[in-house]
């Protein structure tokens, strides 16, 4: 297994600021940083790219469907929105060196439209998405699909969903994020919906988040257990423990960010990744 750092935890971009913590992510035990990418043609990806392999981490990606985007409905405005930033995003991607793009790709954060009911929703998006995650997978990149809790979104919530959405994309390109946070949430038992999702073949990546997004092992997630299906599963994927600044307005109201989650950012990678390195490495 390797472990990352959401640079969501310092802001929605990654600055020169950011990028000259990668050393000291480096130190802390981080192999990896995992990249936002919401404005595609902002990020400098070359530059990123070059201090990183400079700090030896290796890079992912994270987005998340702008708004006003959707992949099913009569309007091809939306749909080509859709398409277009996860285009852009699987560009990234390659770029970055990342194989791997994360987070709700499928509908708005926050977009809880029920013009269409939700079975048709996920059965159109689903198809509508088929060729992207096609191409991304010739590319070498999985779209890693989020699950997200009920205040987030209407449409994928658990991993049950989210495992036969995958099955309905009928491609290696689709996959699904697990992220203890959300299945703290959602999931009746979170051990049991990694081991479902191993089984599915759609466990394509991990998000250690604590219950109340603080650093990972001070909370109520059942760490040992979900460690435990993960070498179960056989996981030898990515880990990446996740939180997220204030800073960012944007970020802040998607996942109504309204107190500090930890004493300091250092604290929460010092601390997170040790925790995440003593509970899930073989």
């Amino acid at each position: 297994m390797q472990f990352g750092v959401n640079l969501l935890l310092y802001g929605d971009t990654v600055t020169e600021p950011v990028m000259r913590r990668f050393t000291e992510l480096r130190r802390a035990g981080a192999q990896g940083v995992e990249v936002p990418v919401f404005k595609p043609e902002t990020v400098d990806t070359a530059t990123i790219r070059r201090a990183a392999e400079a700090a030896s981490l290796t890079c992912t990606v994270s987005g998340a469907l702008p708004a006003g985007c959707r992949w099913y409905g009569a309007k091809s405005g939306p749909r080509h929105d859709a398409e277009k930033y996860v285009r852009a995003c699987v560009k990234a991607a390659v770029e970055l060196g990342a194989t791997v793009i994360c987070g709700p790709l499928y509908k708005t954060v926050g977009d809880m439209d029920e013009s269409l009911p939700l079975e048709r929703q996920r059965r159109e998006t689903a198809r509508a998405m088929r060729d992207i995650a096609q191409e991304a997978s010739e590319k070498g990149v999985t779209l890693a699909l989020e699950p997200l809790n009920r205040f987030e979104t209407n449409l994928i919530n658990t991993v049950e969903q989210g495992v036969e959405f995958c099955q309905r994309v009928v491609s290696p390109g689709a996959g699904l994020l697990l992220d203890t946070f959300h299945m703290h949430i959602e999931e009746k038992d979170s051990p049991t919906a990694v081991g479902l999702a191993a089984r599915a073949g759609v466990l394509a990546h991990f998000h250690v988040s604590e219950n109340d997004r603080g650093v990972a092992g001070t909370g109520q997630v059942h760490w040992a257990e979900i460690a435990a299906a993960l070498r179960a599963a056989h996981y030898d994927g990515w880990a990446v423990i996740e939180s997220f600044s204030q800073r960012g307005e944007a970020i802040r109201r998607a996942v109504s960010c309204w107190r500090p989650f930890y004493r300091s950012e250092s604290e929460f990678v010092r601390s997170g990744l040790a925790f995440a390195r003593r509970t899930f490495a073989a």
